[in-house]
């Protein structure tokens, strides 16, 4: 499954479900109008930042909007810890090493370093394809419970 081209037709099918129109969410998000067609039309992925305020005002999961898991019951998370903190929790509760991450995810290992220092945040998809290689959520990788 592509989880970039899901995203698209799940936030298509949030809007519809919920009944807010695309405008009510650029008002709620701050994200510009343009942008959110953007999503809807596949033309472009969200940022992190964008996906969890889209989740936010869904109070969906993640995993959800990008196709991990079929459904959820809404909810408010809470973020504990930092995307540095639990992005190396994952890597050392995973018992593989960077370089058996590097190769499961041709993420570089030098990136992963950072990452695992806290020196720099994964991006989207870059969390994504930890998550898939680590058999983790998307939120569990941000903290939000």
């Amino acid at each position: 499954m592509d989880h970039f081209n899901y995203f698209g037709d799940c936030l298509k099918e949030l809007l519809v479900d919920s009944g807010m129109s695309i405008k009510e969410l650029s008002e709620k998000t701050k994200i510009r109008l343009s942008r959110l067609y953007d999503f809807l039309n596949k033309e472009h992925i969200p940022s992190l930042e964008n996906a969890i305020k889209i989740a936010d005002v869904f109070r969906c999961p993640l995993d959800y909007l990008f196709g991990f898991v079929a459904d959820f019951t809404p909810q408010t998370f809470t973020v504990t810890g930092s995307v540095s903190e639990n992005v190396k929790a994952a890597m050392d509760n995973s018992k593989m090493t960077r370089y058996q991450i590097h190769k499961k995810t041709n993420i570089d290992e030098s990136q992963l370093l950072r990452w695992y220092a806290g020196k720099q945040t994964p991006s989207l998809v870059s969390l994504i394809t930890l998550a898939t290689a680590l058999d983790l959520s998307i939120d569990t990788l941000l903290g939000r419970k």
